[in-house]
């Protein structure tokens, strides 16, 4: 298990490294509708780390305000608490999930920008010390699975069901670590099946 943890934390960091030194020059670092995939597969472990823009998976990218929008992040939460939703496997593997984490929506932006932060107390207290952009600020959110397959010999590839849940989603660009080697690629509505 520790194997899988750090390959997975090596892929995510190369993600989050690149993702983080290009944030502010590249508009392809926080884009609606691409959302980000890494899986590993080691031993009888399968583990999927899904990220993408909270707009896609939830609808908004601000904290939730009125009961409409907490309702519908509650409902977001619960779908990515249903991964057999999200992927499917081969049933002959035998893949059970064994562990989720989900990673709520945090919004990301750069202090650089050209709006006004006044950090005093009193604007402090009325942000209780978080920044709510509207047009500048980004958000993501995602979750981890752990799978532990009974005959990882038949664990061939993976079909990303999760486009119909999430009409939005557009494309998912996967990076992996497989007991054959690493693989990238694109999923998409249209082609949503990784083999390997």
């Amino acid at each position: 298990m520790k194997a899988v943890t750090l390959l997975l934390a090596v892929a995510t960091f190369g993600a989050h490294a690149n993702h983080d030194e290009h944030e502010s020059h590249s508009h392809g670092a926080h884009e609606h509708g691409h959302g980000h995939l890494n899986l590993v597969v080691d031993g009888d472990q399968l583990m999927i780390e899904l990220q993408a823009p909270a707009a896609d998976l939830v609808g908004f990218e601000h904290a939730a305000k009125s009961d409409e929008e907490k309702a519908q992040y509650a409902k977001a939460i619960a779908r990515l608490q249903q991964p057999d939703a999200l992927f499917r496997f081969d049933p002959a593997a035998g893949c059970k999930l064994t562990q989720q984490e989900l990673q709520a929506a945090k919004e990301e932006h750069d202090h650089d920008h050209d709006h006004d932060h006044d950090h005093d107390k009193a604007t402090s207290d009325k942000h209780e010390n978080h920044h709510d952009h509207d047009e500048a600020g980004h958000a993501d959110m995602g979750a981890m699975y752990t799978y532990t397959c009974a005959t990882p010999a038949k664990l061939t590839g993976l079909e990303a069901t999760l486009f119909s849940v999430y009409p939005s989603l557009e494309k998912l660009s996967v990076q992996g670590i497989l007991p054959t080697g690493q693989t990238a690629g694109e999923l998409t509505p249209s082609a949503n099946k990784l083999s390997w």
